[in-house]
């Protein structure tokens, strides 16, 4: 932790330096960027003041907002991103902070920055290097959601710009991001990480600690893991945009052994054991896998098409291990379509996976405190280990794009549970947008939108860009 703050600092200072040197070099005629003595640093950012009323009536009011302080230049570049939103897990950080070279025929970054790869549209299965803040679960758009990693990043162009090789490494690993707080100003989005196995309530209960405290003895149970590095070739020929990629590093969802958790957690609530225990029989890791990404865009009948295929290859190819995650294939596919309707366009996509020797995940049978039980992590009761969901997006514009409703449905087709949003942005003037909300969720109490069903809320949201 300290390490990382320290390597942060000087990264933080060394930037700022930069940016200052290059401003004035630009700004009295000096030689120290020759090609760009006209370029200035940029400072912009945005605030948004928020009300959120949820279905309870309870009212949480917020304030987030982003500084951003850039150097374009042709040749040298430089940008620090501040993030700041209360209620997070991390309030205040810097999401991007980098230097940047563009040469002839290549580019070179180094420092915090956050890479999205794949042809979806917010949906993506070949992005594998920035883990995601769930702070405030998927309400905010994927990109806000990207936590920035420190990197190298190398890109060398080929034939005439239409084709680009990337390669990119971290020297370290960061986890999804959970949150951590019941009372946030966000709303209380608690992710149980344990759930096929016991409740929040269970744990609270035979524990005597918080949610919070729970969720963060979890995490620092969980083994620290570093280094990733993929590479992405890109091109485009005859219209269609397509890519293959590799990544080599972790899920950010961790594996434990079940059956090491369910026979100490007996003798814990027994009382002959701690819940650190537990944990350190859970053995919390975060699997080791190899990703083979293929992606394709292309215009086809009038619909702007897109798809995204991975495999997902872990240690445990034949699925007899309960411990470590199976391999499995995830794919996104679909698109967007303007309809002849005022200015209506229609986005539908679907992402899905499917889990792979999903025969021997029912074949990990073992005898757990007297009972023959099944002791793999993956386990389904329904055996379906394919997961399909469905999100679509109706969009209108009026006044020139200054009054914009959308309305956003996310279906999972195997759990039948949803989220439903109606929004409308109104442009107040310019840089000035005012955003009305209502978001619901529905479906079982163990499915993913369905465990939040009493977080539905009204949102109204106040966007200043400067």
């Amino acid at each position: 932790m300290l390490k990382n703050k320290a390597k942060l600092i000087i990264l933080a200072a060394a930037v700022v330096l930069l940016i200052g040197s290059a401003s004035a070099a630009a700004q009295g005629g000096m030689s120290f960027y020759e090609k760009q003595e006209e370029t200035e640093t940029e400072i912009s950012g945005e605030l948004n003041p928020q009300f959120r009323i949820f279905s309870e009536g309870e009212i949480n009011e917020n304030l987030d907002g982003n500084l951003d302080i850039s150097y374009p230049g042709q040749t040298h570049a430089f940008k620090s991103l501040l993030d700041f939103q209360p209620g997070a897990v991390k309030e205040i950080e810097f999401k991007e902070l980098y230097y940047k070279y563009y040469g002839a025929k290549y580019n070179f970054l180094i420092g915090k920055n956050i890479v999205i790869w794949g042809k979806g549209d917010q949906l993506h299965v070949v992005d594998n290097l920035n883990a995601e803040d769930l702070s405030d679960f998927i309400n905010p758009d994927y990109k806000e959601r990207q936590i920035g990693e420190e990197m190298i990043k190398i890109d060398r162009y080929f034939r005439g710009g239409n084709a680009n090789l990337e390669f990119v490494y971290t020297p370290d690993f960061t986890p999804n991001r959970l949150p951590e707080d019941p009372d946030s100003p966000l709303g209380s989005w608690i992710i149980n990480p344990f759930s096929r196995q016991m409740s929040l309530p269970e744990l609270e209960r035979a524990t005597g600690l918080s949610t919070t405290e729970i969720i963060n003895q979890v995490k620092e149970s969980a083994a620290d893991e570093e280094n990733q590095f993929a590479l992405r070739y890109t091109g485009t020929r005859g219209g269609t945009d397509y890519g293959f990629s590799y990544y080599n590093g972790y899920l950010r969802e961790p594996s434990y052994d079940k059956a090491a958790l369910m026979a100490e957690f007996k003798d814990f609530k027994a009382g002959s054991s701690s819940f650190d225990s537990v944990l350190e029989a859970a053995d919390l890791q975060y699997n080791e896998v190899g990703v083979f990404g293929f992606e394709l865009a292309r215009v086809i009948a009038d619909i702007n098409s897109r798809f995204e295929l991975a495999y997902y290859r872990t240690d445990d190819t034949e699925g007899s291990d309960p411990a470590v995650r199976n391999n499995k294939i995830a794919w996104v596919i679909g698109g967007d379509r303007d309809l002849p309707i005022s200015n209506l366009n229609l986005n539908l996509q679907f992402i899905g996976e499917k889990i792979l020797d999903d025969d021997q995940i029912g074949n990990n049978i073992a005898s757990i405190n007297g009972k023959r039980t099944n002791i793999d992590l993956q386990y389904n009761e329904d055996g379906d280990y394919t997961t399909n969901r469905a999100v679509l997006k109706l969009e209108d514009s009026y006044q020139n794009k200054k009054i914009i409703p959308q309305l956003t449905w996310v279906y999972n087709l195997s759990e039948h549970d949803y989220t439903l949003e109606a929004a409308v942005d109104y442009e107040l003037k310019q840089d000035l947008v005012l955003t009305v909300s209502h978001k619901i969720f529905s479906g079982d109490r163990d499915t993913t939108f369905g465990q939040f069903e009493d977080n539905d809320y009204s949102a109204f949201t106040l966007s200043y860009s400067f």
